[in-house]
C-alpha cells in the first residue's frame, strides 16, 4: 500500500527567482502531504540549462526541510542562502509534526522523530535531551517509538512505514524516468497528459489494476512540457512502461496547467477513486 510521485528536475523552470521557487515547492509539499504521498522522486531530464542545474537539488532540499518537524530543522538544516525564504513555507501539519512539547505528556505507542546530538543523547524536541545508547546519525533524523514511559522512558527505532498512520514523505533525486519506471514494475504506473483519454473513461480499469498492485507511481511532466516531450530520447520505451495515460483535466479552459495545479487535481481524483487502496490512514479516519 503506497503512493509515490515522480517529478522532473525541470519542475521549477517557470520560476524566475528563489522566492517564487520556494513558494512553489511549498505548494507542492502541501499537496503531497494532503494526499498521503509516501515518496517523491525527482527524475533527470537532461533539459536544464547550466544556470538551472541547482533547481533539482533545491526542490529536494525544500521538500525534505518541510517534511522535517520544526523542532529538528535547525539541527538538520544549518542556515543557507537557499533557505532564506523558508519563512514563507506553509506548515504541513502531518502527524509527524506534533504540537506536543512536554515530555511528561508522552504515552506508550507515541511515534516521534529525533536526532542524535552526541553519542548517547538524542533530541526529541523537548527541553532536555533523551538518553539512548545506540549510535545513530547526527545528520539524518531517526524515527522512535515510545515502548514505555515508566519506570524509565524506553524507546525503539522503527521505519517510517511502521508508523500507525501516514507519516509524511521522503524526497530524493533519481536517474532517468525510464530507470525509475523499470524499477517500479510491481506498481501501477500512471502518466498524466493532456493528450490522454479523460479520467472517467479509464477509471474502472484503473481501479481494477490498482486493487491488484496496491500501489501507484504517479508521473508528471513540467510546467511547459509533457512527459514524452521531456524524455524524447527514450520516448517509445517510456510509452511502453506506463500502464495508464490519463488526462485529469479534460477540456481545460486555460492554455496551460501549472505543475502544482496538475498535482492537486490528479492526486485528488486518485484519492477519491483508489485512495483507500494505495495510501495509509491520514489525519482523520
Amino acid at each position: 500500500m503506497t503512493l509515490k510521485v515522480a517529478l522532473p528536475d525541470t519542475s521549477l523552470i517557470d520560476c524566475t527567482d528563489l522566492r517564487q521557487k520556494t513558494v512553489k515547492v511549498g505548494q507542492i509539499a502541501r499537496t503531497l502531504a494532503i494526499f498521503r504521498v509516501e515518496e517523491v522522486f525527482v527524475y533527470s531530464t537532461e533539459k536544464l540549462r547550466a544556470t538551472q542545474k541547482r533547481d533539482a537539488d533545491l526542490l529536494v532540499k525544500i521538500l525534505r526541510f518541510m517534511d522535517t518537524p520544526q523542532y529538528l530543522r535547525r539541527r538538520i538544516f544549518p542556515q543557507s542562502p537557499s533557505l532564506q525564504y523558508a519563512g514563507l513555507l506553509p506548515p504541513l501539519r502531518t502527524r509527524s509534526h506534533p504540537l506536543l512539547s512536554k515530555i511528561s505528556e508522552l504515552t506508550a505507542g507515541t511515534v516521534r522523530w529525533g536526532i542524535q546530538v552526541r553519542p548517547g543523547k538524542i533530541d526529541l524536541g523537548f527541553d532536555n535531551l533523551i538518553d539512548f545508547p545506540t549510535l545513530l546519525s547526527e545528520r539524518d533524523p531517526t524515527l522512535f517509538k515510545v515502548e514505555a514511559v515508566s519506570p524509565t522512558l524506553s524507546l525503539s527505532i522503527i521505519d517510517r512505514l511502521e508508523a500507525p498512520v501516514y507519516w509524511g514523505f521522503e524526497a530524493s533525486r533519481t536517474g532517468t524516468l525510464l530507470e525509475l519506471l523499470e524499477r517500479s514494475r510491481n506498481m501501477t504506473r500512471i502518466g498524466f497528459s493532456r493528450k490522454a483519454p479523460p479520467f472517467f473513461q479509464l477509471e474502472k480499469d484503473l481501479i481494477s489494476t490498482v486493487s491488484s498492485t496496491g500501489s501507484v507511481l504517479a508521473v508528471f511532466g513540467d510546467p511547459n512540457r509533457g512527459i514524452l516531450e521531456l524524455c524524447d530520447v527514450q520516448r517509445d520505451d517510456i510509452k511502453r512502461q506506463i500502464d495508464f495515460w490519463i488526462n485529469t483535466i479534460d477540456d481545460q479552459g486555460s492554455e496551460t496547467v501549472r505543475l502544482e495545479e496538475a498535482l492537486i487535481v490528479s492526486l485528488g481524483l486518485l484519492n477519491n477513486s483508489v485512495g483507500k487502496v494505495i495510501a495509509r490512514q491520514g489525519f482523520y479516519d
